[in-house]
């Protein structure tokens, strides 16, 4: 039986084995570009993130500005039916708001146009009103609040917010008031 061996050949003198400059190239190169693509797209997780920090806190920011006019904080600013301000004071001082109450609304953006599909029905109610007769009282107050806090990106940097509270409750009545209407009880 033969025995195969192989035979080893010898080096070609002068080249040691190795990587070639090109294929050192483009390995720096392929490296490079998954760095930068990494790098973008950490930015992008890091501006998701802010700007999700930001829309909760102006959420709970809203939230506590329609519980203190809820607990009558508000009751002498209210007398214009829009109230603003900031948030300093929780230490937010670049988180702002806005109230409005009653049937008003905010503007809408430039270059949207808001469409209220009840318009038509509040015009024919105003029409059947007698002007000599005094409004009807209204159980409920139309409370909007926007904060808006600092636009970076694309990012949309403001919320709103609606809710119907009792007229009594934004309204509270004054001690004459109550005074007043006690007398009236009183038989």
């Amino acid at each position: 039986m033969k025995s195969t061996r192989l035979a080893l050949r010898p080096a070609r003198s002068g080249t040691r084995p190795g990587f070639t400059l090109a294929e050192v190239a483009v390995t720096i190169a392929v490296v490079g570009l998954a760095l930068v693509w990494m790098l973008q797209a950490l930015h992008a997780v890091k501006l998701t993130a802010l700007h999700t920090r930001n829309m909760k806190l102006a959420k709970d920011l809203a939230l506590l500005t329609l519980g203190q006019i809820e607990a009558g904080l508000y009751v002498d600013e209210l007398s214009d039916e829009r109230l603003e301000g900031n948030y300093a004071e929780e230490g937010f001082p670049d988180f702002l708001f806005e109230a409005i109450l009653g049937d008003d609304s905010f503007r809408p953006e430039e270059g949207t146009e808001a469409f209220d599909n009840w318009a038509t029905e509040r015009s024919q109610k105003e029409a059947e009103l007698d002007p000599s007769e005094e409004p009807p009282e209204e159980p409920y107050e139309r409370i909007q609040i926007k904060v808006s806090f600092p636009k970076f990106e694309e990012f949309k940097n403001e919320v709103v917010f609606e809710r119907w509270l009792p007229w009594d409750q934004v309204y509270p009545k004054t001690e004459s008031e109550l005074e007043a209407a006690a007398k009236e009880q009183a038989p």
